[in-house]
């Protein structure tokens, strides 16, 4: 389990976040624990080679708290600047072994659709679902076959497999997956051409 160095903070505000981030450190706050918000800094050194790119909710961290001890966590946002992408600050959550708890997941597409072969073009309307689960039955991905998809073809989230413990918890009947016919493509591409050149009318 990878491990992030962190020290309790007392100060708010910008000044003090600003403060904090010339000391090595980034501004962060634990939710959901018995103890209530608790407001950390986490060295950066140490965290910003786990906070590039897109971070998942699914993956449990180990806290190390100076003084404090150690917390099991999940990442639940990473506020980054606008223009340069510096990480500003980090919003963790505390699981609590036994207690379910909520978190969205990405999905993960194998397989070659059958349609593809036939001029289609595989089209993924969502990458990643909310799920509830105990924390010992996180998993990081959830595996999604697209392999049987034939041109006209969608798969809904009711058609994802999931481990036991793992429960699902948006509307069954969202499209998840679908293969288009190359007519069907053709017309989106144009569709969306037209709405960038009106948008830039306007």
């Amino acid at each position: 389990m990878d491990v992030f160095k962190a020290i309790k903070r007392e100060g708010k505000g910008k000044g003090e976040a600003r403060k904090l981030r010339r000391s090595g450190y980034i501004p962060a706050i634990i939710y959901g624990g018995e103890a209530g918000n608790i407001p950390v800094a986490v060295w950066t050194k140490g965290a910003i080679s786990h906070l590039k790119g897109e971070v998942s909710e699914a993956k449990i961290w180990k806290l190390d708290i100076e003084g404090e001890g150690e917390k099991n966590v999940i990442i639940k946002d990473v506020q980054r600047h606008p223009v340069t992408g510096e990480v500003l600050h980090v919003d963790f959550y505390e699981i609590t072994y036994g207690k379910l708890m909520s978190l969205l997941i990405p999905l993960n597409f194998v397989g070659e659709p059958v349609g593809l072969k036939k001029g289609g073009v595989l089209e993924i309307l969502k990458d990643e679902v909310e799920i509830e689960c105990l924390p010992k039955d996180i998993v990081e991905e959830l595996e999604v076959d697209v392999s049987a998809l034939d041109i006209g073809d969608t798969l809904f989230v009711r058609d994802i497999k999931t481990p036991e413990g793992i429960r699902i918890t948006e509307d069954p009947d969202q499209p998840v997956v679908t293969v288009v016919g190359p007519e069907e493509e053709e017309e989106k591409v144009v569709e969306e051409a037209v709405e960038e050149t009106e948008s830039e009318a306007e």
